[in-house]
C-alpha cells in the first residue's frame, strides 16, 4: 500500500533506469526488458552468459568522481548492449550518445580484433521530453546507410542505434499484448498509481514495480538521489553558464568579421549570409562605423 509520504521517482529517470536494471535482484527482468527491445529470445538471454557493466555511483565516495554517471553495457556471446536513458533529450544527448556508441565500436579495431569477427554493438536509447527535431515514431533504428539507397545498408547487423519515445508511448493506445509498448509506458509513468495500473496483470512488472518503490523509499537511497539530483543541477548550471559564454564570444567574432566587411563596402546580404547576423544588426553596425569614420575625419 502506497502512502503520501511515500517517494515516487519515474524510471526514466536516468539513475534509477540504470540502478533498476543493472541490480543483481532483477538480473530475470532485465531479460525480459532486453528480449522486448532486442531480437533476442528470453530463452537465448537466459541461457548466455550476460556480464553486465555498470559502476554505480551509490558505490563511490565522491558523486564527482570522473566516472560516476556509470554506462550500462551488457556483454554476452558476440554482442554488446549499451543502455541510455534521458528524462530530457536534446541535440547535445543525440551527440554525446552517438559519439559514446561510435567510440565503443572502433575501439574494436584499436584492440587488432580482425574487422570479421567485430562484436556486434546495438545501443537501446529511451529518451523522454524531446526538444530537438527527430523521428516522431515511437520506435526509429538508425545505422550505416547509403542516402542515394536506402535499402543499402552496411554493418546491418555489427552497428544497431534505436531510439525509444517515451513521450510518444504515453499517448499511444494501450495494447496489452504489445510488450515493449507496455515497457516503455512503465518507464515512462508520472505517478504510483499510473505505473502500478501499467504493470497490473504482468508478473515480472508487478514485482518490478513494488522492488522500485522499496528501493527508492529506503532512507539511504533517498540520501543518495538527493545528493544526485543536486549534482545534476550543478552541472545543468555550470553548462548553461559555458553555452552563454560561448554564444557570447560567437556573437562577438561575428561582429569584428561584419565590421571588417563593412569596411570593404560589402553589400549587406552579403554580410548576413557570412556572419548570420540580421540585417538590422548589420544596418547599425554600418551606421556605427559612418559615425566614427565622420568623427576621426573631423579630428
Amino acid at each position: 500500500m502506497i502512502t503520501k509520504e511515500q517517494k515516487f521517482v519515474s524510471l526514466s529517470n536516468d539513475l534509477l533506469f540504470k540502478e533498476t536494471l543493472t541490480h543483481y535482484d532483477n538480473k530475470d527482468k532485465l531479460i525480459y526488458f532486453l528480449s522486448c527491445f532486442t531480437d533476442f529470445s528470453k530463452d537465448f538471454l537466459e541461457n548466455s552468459n550476460l556480464v553486465v557493466q555498470y559502476e554505480s555511483i551509490f558505490t563511490k565516495t565522491k558523486l564527482n568522481d570522473k566516472s560516476y554517471r556509470g554506462d550500462v553495457v551488457i556483454k554476452f556471446a558476440n554482442f554488446r548492449i549499451n543502455l541510455e536513458c534521458y528524462s530530457s533529450f536534446n541535440e547535445a544527448s543525440f551527440n554525446k550518445s552517438t559519439s559514446y556508441i561510435m567510440r565503443v565500436f572502433s575501439t574494436q579495431v584499436d584492440r587488432g580484433i580482425n574487422s570479421n569477427y567485430l562484436e556486434s554493438i546495438i545501443q537501446l536509447n529511451f529518451i523522454d521530453d524531446v526538444n530537438y527535431s527527430f523521428d516522431p515514431n515511437i520506435i526509429s533504428v538508425y545505422g550505416l546507410t547509403n542516402l542515394n539507397n536506402i535499402q543499402d545498408r552496411k554493418l546491418a547487423d555489427k552497428f544497431v542505434i534505436k531510439y525509444f519515445r517515451l513521450d510518444k508511448a504515453r499517448i499511444a493506445p494501450y495494447n496489452e499484448s504489445d510488450k515493449a509498448l507496455l515497457w516503455l509506458k512503465f518507464i515512462g509513468a508520472k505517478s504510483h498509481k499510473e505505473r502500478a495500473l501499467i504493470a497490473k496483470g504482468d508478473e515480472l512488472l508487478m514485482e518490478l514495480n513494488n522492488w522500485i518503490d522499496e528501493y527508492v523509499n529506503d532512507e539511504r537511497t533517498k540520501e543518495l538521489f538527493g545528493k544526485w539530483a543536486e549534482q545534476i543541477e550543478k552541472d545543468k548550471a555550470i553548462q548553461k553558464s559555458e553555452q552563454k559564454g560561448f554564444k557570447k564570444g560567437a556573437k562577438k567574432e561575428k561582429i569584428a568579421i561584419a565590421k571588417n566587411l563593412i569596411k570593404l563596402d560589402t553589400p549587406l546580404e552579403n554580410i548576413h549570409l557570412a556572419t548570420g547576423l540580421t540585417i538590422e544588426e548589420i544596418k547599425k553596425l554600418t551606421k556605427l562605423s559612418n559615425e566614427k569614420l565622420e568623427e576621426n575625419l573631423k579630428n
